[in-house]
């Protein structure tokens, strides 16, 4: 029988983004793991696990037969229709996987009972709730006992590598298990032409430790990718551009663009860059690819988004602490940065803390300093409610 979620009861309530952020490692599982293997039984049980490789041959095969029956269920049933997307929902590091599939009526009844007040960027596209597997509302039936046994031996050879700190070969066996499930979608397709599937129909498989499409192309023809998300079809069109600017020029697009989108300017770029269902992340993001060349402008945004220097239409800027961060975080990520640079945010530094009295920042500051030239600025010291740099002078003299 099909199992389908009971909304009244629970529900996701997460955007795709939120979704895909791994809510427990491997790392610290297997950590808490030695900690409460206390007894006997416990510590012989995971021994005789850990002698014994888990079967993919029969885990492909059982996991196979069982999503293609559901499917087949379903298809006969009056509920298959304007079926969109099938998602294999998996842990790697668990070694589990669920199938859940959405038709149109069923995503539209959910948004009438649950996301009635969200706007459509909200929605619809790739970084909406439609796609979001979590509020999918068919999904895949008990799966048979053998496969339950899969991901506990699977399981334990996971935690065996971990415990002889074999990264090779647990890497191994988690691609070997994404590596399964990319097949088992493939060898799916005549059973989907049993569904009456919407045009943009996609199949694809969410791993939760990893970005939410970072396997999509594994499974999902580019055609039918930008048929699924017209508006990646249009942001790639759009990065072509930008990418064949000289690169300064690209430099000077998205800082511009980061500054208007931070101060919600209302502008053609701003406006297009929006209905492409981008943010400001995105943008940081671009900057970031740019490197070291980049770094001068970011800096030249702190500045003005502290108050120094007007923007280039003459406004001044007045923002809070966690805007400015923005771009002290992207100047860490870029790390190769240049001494004229480097000397400019020292500046910052010392006005902020001498004029501005706006000490708090100032740890940010020296945080970014420290993580940009280690050798030169030693680590921020602050004291216990993290309001004031104690070592300024440290910073000051170098």
């Amino acid at each position: 029988m099909i199992a389908k979620k009971d909304f009244e009861e629970v529900y996701s309530g997460d955007t795709f983004k939120q979704l895909s952020l791994t809510t427990r490692s491997l790392w610290s599982l297997k950590l808490l793991e030695r900690q409460e293997c206390q007894t006997l039984s416990e510590m012989t049980e995971k021994g005789e696990k850990s002698m014994k490789n888990p079967d993919f041959n029969l885990f492909k095969n059982l996991l196979f037969d069982h999503f293609r029956s559901n499917l087949e269920t379903f298809a006969s049933t009056t509920e298959n229709q304007e079926v969109y997307a099938v998602i294999l929902d998996c842990y790697a590091t668990y070694g589990t996987v669920n199938m859940k599939w959405n038709t149109l009526d069923s995503f539209e009844n959910h948004v009438r009972k649950h996301y009635s007040s969200y706007t459509e960027d909200k929605l619809y596209g790739f970084s909406g709730v439609k796609y979001n597997v979590g509020d999918f509302y068919y999904e895949d039936s008990i799966q048979p006992k053998e496969i339950k046994t899969f991901n506990s031996l699977y399981e334990a050879k996971l935690s065996e590598y971990f415990d002889i700190q074999n990264e090779e070969s647990l890497n191994e066996l988690t691609r070997k298990f994404i590596n399964i499930l990319i097949e088992i979608i493939n060898e799916l397709e005549p059973t989907f032409s049993q569904l009456n599937k919407v045009d943009s129909f996609i199949a694809f498989i969410v791993e939760h430790d990893s970005d939410y499409f970072h396997y999509i192309k594994k499974t999902v023809t580019i055609q039918d990718y930008y048929k699924a998300f017209p508006e990646i079809k249009e942001y790639d069109l759009y990065l072509d551009r930008i990418y064949s600017l000289p690169i300064d020029h690209q430099v000077s697009h998205w800082c511009d663009l980061l500054s208007d989108i931070l101060i919600e300017k209302d502008t053609d770029e701003t406006s297009s860059y929006k209905q492409m269902n981008r943010n400001k992340y995105d943008i940081e993001d671009e900057i970031k690819k740019l490197g070291s060349i980049a770094a001068s402008s970011v800096v030249s945004l702190f500045e003005i988004f502290s108050g120094y220097n007007p923007t280039i239409d003459g406004s001044n800027i007045l923002s809070n602490q966690d805007t400015r961060w923005l771009f002290l975080s992207i100047l860490i990520d870029i790390k190769n940065v240049d001494e004229a640079t480097i000397d400019r945010l020292k500046q910052i530094l010392i006005r902020k803390n001498e004029i501005d009295n706006e000490l708090q920042e100032c740890i940010n500051i020296a945080r970014t300093l420290h993580a940009l030239d280690s050798s030169r600025f030693p680590e921020e010291e602050y004291d216990e409610g993290r309001f004031r740099l104690l070592n300024f002078e440290e910073y000051k003299v170098n």
